[in-house]
C-alpha cells in the first residue's frame, strides 16, 4: 500500500509534483485532474514502480528538462513503513502488488485501434491465468462444504412446500404461472357442478316466453267503415235525405231506422195518425231495408271488435307477461349470467289509446249514418302505425327473449355432457395456482430456486476443479468468459464474448481465441483489412463498446483474483466515455472493488464520478470508507502539480459557492476577503430569483433589472408577489452595487466596513429564507 509520495519529478508535466511536500494516500484515493493534467503518467509510474521498470519512465521524461525522473514513495510492507526509490534511473527497495487499468493495459491485452492483434491475445491469457496458485483439494472441499449447504437449504425448502403442489409434481407446480381470475373460475366451475348435479330438477325450470303480437284486422274494419248500400231507390233516398237535413238533427237517421220497427198497426205510434198512403213512409220502408239492418248489425258488432281487440287490459296483458318472464329469468341467474329484457309500457299504453279512440269514433259516425262511408285513407295509415308501433317494440322484447332461451337452452345441453370429476380435478388445479402465489410459498420457491441453482452451479465448478492440471486453463478461461459476459450484461451491453479458450496455433505459444456474440450471432475478430469487406471487431463495435470490453477483461481477472486483498489497484479514468448506466455500473464496481482490494487508487477527470463513489463508499454497510480526494492543477509554466481537493466545490455551481461565501461569512466561518463577500451577494440574489420564478426571470440578467421587472409586474404575475420587499431588494442591491464594475468604475477602491456589510449579507440571506 502506498502511504505518501514523498517526491515526483521531470515525468512528463509532472516536473515537480510535491511543491508543497508529501502527498498522503489512504486506502482509497481519488484524484481530480483535467484531461492533459497527468493522470495517465501517475498511471504510468504506478506500473513502472509494480515493474521495477525503468524505460516507462526515462520513456515520459518532461521533455523541456534535462533532468532525469526521480521518484520517491513511502509503502507499507506488514506493519512497517518502507521508502522505494527511483533514483539514477534505478528502483530500490520492494514495490508493492500492483495491477493498473489505463490505455497501456487496453493496448497491451485487448485492441488496438481497429484491430485485435495475436500478441494482444498473447497477452490476455497470461493476464487472465494469473498466479493459478489455488490449491485444487482445498477448492473441492470448500465447494463440497458449499454444495452441502445449499442441498441443506433446498432440502428445507422442500418441506415447506409440502401440501401445497397436488395435484401437480413439485417442478409443475413450482412452473405454474400466476391466473389473475382463479377465484373466478373456480366459483363458475363449482356452479357448474352444483347445476351438473342438479340437472334433472333444472330440466323442469320454466323458460321465458315470447309476448303475443297484435292480430287486428285494420283493412277489414275499415271495409266495414267505407261499406255503402246499393240497392236503395234513388227516389226514396233522394226522400228521407231531403226530410233528414229539413230537420238536422244528429242521430236522426238511426232513430227514423228504429223507429220502422213500432208501425205495425198502420199509424203513428207518436201521435195515432194513419200511416197509409204517405210518400214519406214508403221512402222509409225502401231506404230502412234489410240490408240497412245487416249494415247495422255489422257496424255494431265492429264496435264489439274495437273494444276488445284494443281494450286498455291489453296492456296489463303484456305487463303481466313482462313481469312473468322477469321472475323466470331472475331464476336462472344462480346458474347463469342472464341480463332482463325492458318493456316499457306507457309509450305502447299511448299508441293503443289514439289507434282506439280513432276507430271509436268512426264506429259512432257510422252507427249515426249507417250509409256514410267512413274512414280516409290517413285514418286508416295512422291506425295501423300506431298497432305497427305496438307490434315493433313486442318483436324488440321477443328477440332479446329469444336469445335468453337460446342461452338456457345450450346451457341444458351442456349440462348433459359435464363431467364432474373433470370440473372436481380443474378446481383443484386452479386451487393449486392460487396456494403457488401466497407469499409463504413463493418465498419457499425462491429459496429452493436459488440453493438448487446454486447447488447446481457449485456442483458444475466441482466437477471441472476435479480435472486434470491440463484441462485447467481450459476450465479457467471459461469462468471468466462468464465473468465477462455478467460484466458485459450489467453493462447493458448488446454483446457477449463466446468461445474463449486457450490455441497454439501459429507460434505455438498459447493465446486465447474467442469471437463476439451480436443479436444471437457470431462475429470473428478480424483483422485490420475486413474493415472493408466483413463483420469484425472493428465495424461492429463502437468505441466505447471496445472500451467497456477492455475493463470487463480487467474486472472479470480482478474480481477472481484471490491475491487482490494484497494489491493495489490503479484505474485510470474507466468511465470515460460511458453513458449513465455504464458510468452507473462501472462505480459499483469500483465500491465493490475498494471493498476487496489492499488499496485503490482512481483517476478521473470526471469531478462528479469521484464525487458519486465518494458518496458511495460512505455509505456501505457495515463500515464506510472514507477515500482521500486530491487533485493535480496546473502550475506555473503550465507544469502540473498535487494539491488538495474540495470535491464539492470543483462540483458546485456559482449559485452554491456565492451561497456559501456570504452564510460562512455571516456564520463567522468564513476566510474569504471581505470585498469577495460584497460581491457574491448580488449574483447570489440573481441566482435566487432566476430558480425562484423559472422562465420569467431570464438567464444572466441583472439584480437591477429584476427590481425593475417586479416594480412593472401586476397580478397575477408571480413577480407581483415581490411587491411588498420591494424597497428591500433596492436597498440591498445598492449597497451590493458599490462592489461591481457594472454599476460602480471605483468598486475596488470602495471601503467595506465589517459591521456594514454584515448587515446587508444577513439582509440578503433574509431575502432567501423569510421572503421565499
Amino acid at each position: 500500500m502506498i502511504l505518501k509520495i514523498l517526491e515526483l519529478q521531470n515525468v512528463g508535466l509532472l516536473h515537480n509534483a510535491t511543491p508543497n511536500g508529501a502527498v498522503d494516500f489512504a486506502r482509497v484515493t481519488a484524484i481530480y485532474a483535467e484531461n492533459g493534467r497527468g493522470k495517465s503518467t501517475l498511471a504510468t509510474v504506478m506500473r513502472a514502480c509494480s515493474l521495477r521498470d525503468a524505460g516507462r519512465l526515462h520513456a515520459r521524461r518532461t521533455i523541456d528538462s534535462q533532468d532525469v525522473p526521480e521518484i520517491s514513495l513511502l509503502v507499507q510492507d506488514g506493519t512497517q513503513s518502507v521508502p522505494i526509490e527511483f533514483k539514477n534511473g534505478v528502483w530500490s527497495g520492494t514495490s508493492p502488488a500492483m495491477i493498473v487499468f489505463d490505455s497501456e493495459f487496453v493496448e497491451q491485452n485487448v485492441y488496438s485501434g481497429l484491430e485485435v492483434r495475436a500478441d494482444q491475445r498473447q497477452s490476455l491469457l497470461e493476464f487472465a491465468l494469473g498466479d493459478q496458485v489455488v490449491l485444487l483439494k482445498q477448492k473441492v472441499d470448500e465447494l463440497t462444504a458449499d454444495i452441502e449447504k445449499q442441498t441443506k437449504r433446498r432440502t428445507h425448502a422442500e418441506r415447506a412446500l409440502t401440501g401445497y403442489a397436488a395435484p401437480y409434481t413439485e417442478s409443475e407446480f413450482i412452473s405454474l404461472q400466476p391466473i389473475d381470475d382463479a377465484q373466478q373460475q373456480i366459483e363458475l366451475l363449482q356452479k357448474r357442478i352444483e347445476a351438473t348435479r342438479s340437472a334433472q330438477q333444472l330440466a323442469f325450470r320454466q323458460e321465458p316466453l315470447p309476448l303475443p303480437s297484435f292480430r287486428l284486422d285494420v283493412p277489414a274494419l275499415f271495409r266495414v267503415l267505407n261499406k255503402q248500400l246499393q240497392d236503395v231507390e234513388q227516389s226514396a233516398e233522394a226522400t228521407v235525405r231531403a226530410h233528414l237535413s229539413k230537420h238536422g238533427v244528429a242521430g236522426l237517421e238511426d232513430w227514423l231506422s228504429r223507429g220502422q220497427d213500432y208501425m205495425s198497426l198502420g199509424e203513428c205510434p207518436f201521435c195515432g195518425q194513419s200511416l197509409r198512403g204517405l210518400d214519406l213512409i214508403r221512402a222509409y220502408r225502401s231506404y230502412f231495408n234489410a240490408a240497412y239492418s245487416d249494415l247495422k248489425r255489422e257496424v255494431a258488432d265492429l264496435e264489439g271488435r274495437i273494444g276488445t281487440g284494443l281494450a286498455e287490459s291489453q296492456i296489463g296483458t303484456i305487463e303481466a307477461g313482462v313481469a312473468t318472464n322477469t321472475a323466470r329469468i331472475e331464476a336462472w341467474k344462480d346458474q347463469l349470467d342472464l341480463s332482463v329484457p325492458s318493456l316499457p309500457t306507457d309509450p305502447l299504453r299511448e299508441a293503443l289509446k289514439a289507434a282506439r279512440e280513432i276507430m271509436m269514433d268512426l264506429v259512432l259516425k257510422k252507427r249515426l249514418a249507417p250509409l256514410e262511408s267512413l274512414g280516409s285513407q290517413v285514418d286508416r295509415q295512422t291506425v295501423a302505425g300506431q298497432l305497427a308501433t305496438i307490434n315493433q317494440a313486442i318483436a324488440i322484447y321477443n328477440a332479446e327473449i329469444s336469445a335468453v332461451v337460446t342461452k338456457i337452452s345450450d346451457f341444458k345441453k351442456t349440462l348433459a355432457t359435464e363431467n364432474i370429476s373433470v370440473m372436481q380435478a380443474g378446481v383443484k388445479k386452479l386451487e393449486a395456482a392460487q396456494k403457488r402465489q401466497l407469499p409463504e410459498v413463493v418465498t419457499a420457491i425462491n429459496e429452493y430456486q436459488d440453493a438448487e441453482t446454486k447447488r447446481n452451479q457449485l456442483e458444475g465448478e466441482k466437477l471441472r476443479t476435479r480435472e486434470q492440471i491440463d484441462t485447467l486453463m481450459k476450465t479457467t478461461l471459461q469462468q471468466y468468459q462468464d465473468t465477462i459476459n455478467t460484466l458485459l450484461l450489467s453493462f447493458g451491453a448488446g454483446f457477449s464474448i463466446q468461445q474463449l479458450k486457450p490455441s497454439y496455433v501459429g507460434t505455438g505459444e498459447p493465446r486465447t481465441e474467442y469471437v463476439l456474440s451480436i443479436r444471437n450471432k457470431s462475429v470473428k475478430l478480424g483483422s485490420r483489412a475486413d474493415i472493408l469487406t466483413s463483420h469484425s471487431f472493428a465495424t461492429t463495435l463502437s468505441d466505447a463498446d471496445k472500451r467497456t470490453l477492455a475493463f470487463a477483461f480487467f474486472i472479470a481477472r480482478v474480481k477472481t483474483d484471490p491475491n487482490v486483498g494484497n494489491e493495489v489497484v490503479v484505474l485510470d479514468d474507466p468511465v470515460s466515455s460511458l453513458d449513465r448506466n455504464r458510468r452507473h455500473q462501472t462505480l459499483r464496481l469500483i465500491c465493490e472493488l475498494a471493498q476487496k482490494c489492499r488499496q485503490l487508487i482512481f483517476l478521473s477527470h470526471d469531478s462528479y464520478c469521484i464525487r458519486d463513489m465518494r458518496e458511495r463508499l460512505s455509505d456501505l454497510k457495515p463500515v464506510p470508507v472514507t477515500p482521500a480526494i486530491l487533485a493535480i492543477f496546473r502550475v506555473q509554466n503550465g507544469y502540473s502539480a498535487f494539491a488538495p481537493c474540495d470535491i464539492d466545490d470543483v462540483c458546485s455551481s456559482d449559485y452554491y459557492r456565492h451561497h456559501r461565501l456570504v452564510s460562512d461569512y455571516v456564520d463567522g466561518k468564513s476566510t474569504a476577503n471581505s470585498r469577495d463577500v460584497a460581491k457574491a451577494m448580488r449574483p447570489l440574489l440573481e441566482g435566487y430569483y432566476h430558480r425562484r420564478f423559472p422562465r420569467r426571470i431570464p438567464r444572466k440578467i441583472l439584480f437591477g433589472q429584476i427590481i425593475a421587472l417586479v416594480q412593472q409586474a401586476v397580478p397575477p404575475d408571480p413577480l407581483s408577489n415581490l411587491a411588498p420587499i420591494v424597497n428591500e431588494l433596492t436597498e440591498v442591491n445598492d449597497y451590493a452595487g458599490r462592489f461591481h464594475h457594472d454599476t460602480n468604475q471605483n468598486d475596488e477602491v470602495a471601503s467595506i466596513v465589517d459591521s456594514e456589510l454584515l448587515t446587508y449579507a444577513r439582509r440578503a440571506l433574509n431575502l432567501i429564507y423569510q421572503n421565499g
